[in-house]
């Protein structure tokens, strides 16, 4: 063999990893690349390509991304070049491809965790961000993820065993996770592929800034629509019995009769010049003329259906992300859905009801309900006339006195339809594409910044390499995504508190969470299969559960493993005084309890103001009533001794935007006063 062709050896180097250390020769010696380099050059003994390490930062390249860029190098050596470490010492340099993908989509969540890979084993968000970029991968049945679980499992197996490798002694400990975890680690990677072969792909999330402008210009198109929907319904119903309305020549009044024979009335008779009225005109005489105009749309009967079918999809986008109902659900609604129910201890709910995906089959389900926001009415509302619009071009006949018969998205053009079970007239929800309808927003083209966001929670996916997500392009958007959407933000409350993101989105409320969070009637309607089975790894309840659960266990690492002050409250007392006899002991109950937080076995609830609450059946009454003082006398709650400081100090934070003539303002003083008041005491 030819040593001068061969990489330098570790045996003749010290602990630390030098700048020159060749890590390529050409076949004559000549040096290729060196560990200081980004980019290594190993096509000379396999690889299909080089290897570049600084290509994971597409943003800007700070301090930060250096130190970070080295470490993914550092990491990528020791699995090279330790012989004691690597596996096998011939081990092929083609399959170091997927080691590294692994290693960038670490080194991406580490990044926006603003923490080094040194760091991350220690950082309760990079380990959160770490766990739910593992979990929405390995649901995403893709080449992608098929090589996922062994590489990452390789990166951390090559990670643990330096800390223990005297040859590595000097180095930085890159442990990834922290040595308690890694074992549960072994066994969730071990598990993978199972998971793999047992779900479908994924669906992305929404980022916020796209979702909150998606729902807020859907919503204010409907608010300018609304008012003229009834004229559009008389406007149809006049052009289908005169055909010399909307007609400016005898030749298109001539096509309007054709047209009204074809929807199955009688010949209007022949038609007269005299009476012709234009198009401009008959838009004006229904008071339509202004609401076209400023949308944009031409006096051509093509244009004004095409704009009906528009804000469709405008309702069905608020549909979905207001109820998360899954696409096929949606199809079948039927033209009364909405109802306003009262639930006992609980207070009235809006609710749409519809029929579970069997409908589109050859069995037809009972009505069930899923929970929605007010705002959902607005959509049927416009629906509904539109309902009324399409009947009027297909029939003669008055409409139904029973609405059960017709669907909510009832085709304009009958006879390419085909019609669906227990429904007597075609459904065209397929025909409404939700994608395109969004291109005339504003800001919904995505930015680095969008990305970036989702990098955090899905970092394993290649999100620069799909071409559907290219910077600039707008949002792919899918049906799918708003039951997702809606699961995951919405169990994200440990993270980002849940009223500032219903003020965002104005939409996501309280009493939506706590109707999922607590397993109410309704999660049938979420969760059942079609042969009765609860397959939770893809409903929307267990995507919020197994989200919320996550976070969950986050905050209780935070807030009482990791507390910086003395534990107060019945349950932090308890846990302050067997911390403050026995630390390892403490230290080893709690991460038992924390690991039961995260699969479900045991509750802690995150409280808005700091610590939490761990009663076995969720939070008591006084939860959302106060946040504050109820908890500090509860057998059960846990927080730091400086939570009156905190919140008090947040409050007068908030305050200062807020008008002092508000209701908001006036809440919050009172609040303040009794905290301060409390502090005195």
């Amino acid at each position: 063999m030819n040593t001068e062709f061969v990489p330098d050896r570790l045996e003749d180097l010290g602990g630390l990893i030098p700048g020159d250390f060749v890590v390529s020769r050409k076949i004559n010696g000549e040096i290729l690349s060196k560990f200081e380099d980004d980019t290594w050059d190993l096509t000379t003994y396999g690889s299909r390509s080089v290897y570049t390490f600084n290509t994971w930062q597409t943003g800007e390249f700070d301090q930060l991304s250096r130190v970070i860029t080295d470490e993914i190098k550092s990491i990528t050596w020791l699995g090279m070049f330790n012989p004691r470490i690597a596996r096998k010492k011939d081990k092929k340099m083609v399959s170091f491809s997927g080691y590294i993908k692994a290693l960038k989509a670490i080194a991406k969540i580490a990044y926006h965790c603003n923490v080094s890979i040194v760091d991350s084993h220690s950082n309760s968000k990079f380990q959160a961000a770490l766990k739910s970029s593992f979990l929405f991968a390995i649901c995403d049945e893709t080449e992608q993820a098929q090589w996922l679980s062994p590489y990452i499992k390789e990166v951390l197996r090559v990670c643990h065993s330096a800390v223990n490798d005297d040859l590595c002694e000097k180095l930085p400990k890159w442990k990834i996770v922290p040595d308690e975890s890694y074992d549960d680690w072994v066994k969730r990677l071990n598990i993978a592929n199972k998971y793999i072969r047992d779900n479908g792909k994924r669906t992305p999330l929404v980022p916020t800034r796209i979702l909150a402008t998606i729902l807020e210009e859907t919503e204010k198109q409907l608010d300018d629509a609304l008012p003229h929907m009834e004229r559009f319904v008389e406007f149809f119903e006049a052009i289908y019995e005169d055909p010399h309305l909307f007609s400016d020549t005898i030749g298109r009044a001539r096509n309007a009769v054709t047209r009204i024979i074809g929807s199955g009335r009688p010949s209007p008779g022949p038609t007269s010049k005299s009476r012709l009225v234009s198009r401009k005109e008959t838009l004006k005489r229904f008071g339509l003329d202004g609401y076209l105009e400023k949308k944009g749309v031409d006096a051509h009967l093509q244009n004004i259906t095409n704009h009906l079918r528009q804000l469709q999809a405008f309702s069905a986008i608020l549909i979905h992300f207001y109820s998360g109902m899954r696409a096929s659900e949606v199809e079948v609604l039927p033209f009364d859905c909405h109802q306003v129910i009262d639930i006992p201890n609980f207070g009235k709910v809006d609710v749409l009801l519809s029929h579970t995906k069997k409908l589109a089959r050859s069995n037809f389900s009972k009505l069930l309900p899923w929970v929605t926001s007010p705002i959902a009415k607005k959509a049927i509302k416009a629906s509904q006339a539109i309902v009324r619009i399409n009947w009027v071009r297909n029939s003669p006949d008055r409409f139904p006195s029973r609405h059960e018969t017709v669907p909510l998205w009832l085709a304009n053009q009958w006879k390419k339809c085909a019609t669906p079970v227990n429904y007597e007239y075609p459904i065209a929800y397929r025909s409404i594409v939700l994608a395109s309808s969004i291109k005339s927003f504003k800001n919904v083209e995505i930015r680095r910044s969008d990305i970036e966001e989702l990098v955090v929670f899905d970092a394993f996916r290649d999100w620069d390499e799909e071409p559907e997500f290219e910077i600039g392009q707008p949002w792919p958007l899918s049906t799918h995504q708003g039951r997702r959407s809606a699961a995951v933000y919405a169990s994200r409350s440990g993270m980002v508190s849940l009223p500032s993101l219903a003020t965002q989105f104005k939409h996501l409320t309280l009493m939506m969470t706590a109707l999922y969070a607590e397993n109410s009637a309704f999660a049938e309607s979420f969760i059942v299969n079609e042969d009765g089975r609860i397959p939770e790894s893809h409903t929307v309840i267990g995507d919020f559960r197994a989200s919320k659960n996550l976070n969950d266990s986050v905050a209780f690492e935070e807030q009482v493993i990791k507390a910086h002050g003395p534990l107060l409250g019945g349950q932090g007392k308890a846990f302050q005084s067997e911390k403050d006899r026995n630390l390892p002991h403490f230290l080893d109950d709690a991460r038992a309890i924390q690991k039961e937080i995260e699969v479900g076995k045991r509750k802690y609830v995150p409280l808005p103001t700091g610590g939490g609450c761990m009663n076995e059946t969720g939070p008591c009454d006084s939860y959302g009533i106060d946040w504050t003082f109820p908890c500090l006398g509860c057998a059960k709650s846990v927080f730091e001794d400086d939570i009156l400081e905190e919140a008090a100090a947040s409050l007068e934070f908030s305050m200062r935007e807020m008008s002092p003539n508000s209701l908001s303002y006036k809440f919050s003083n009172e609040k303040l006063r009794l905290i301060k008041a409390r502090l005195t005491d």
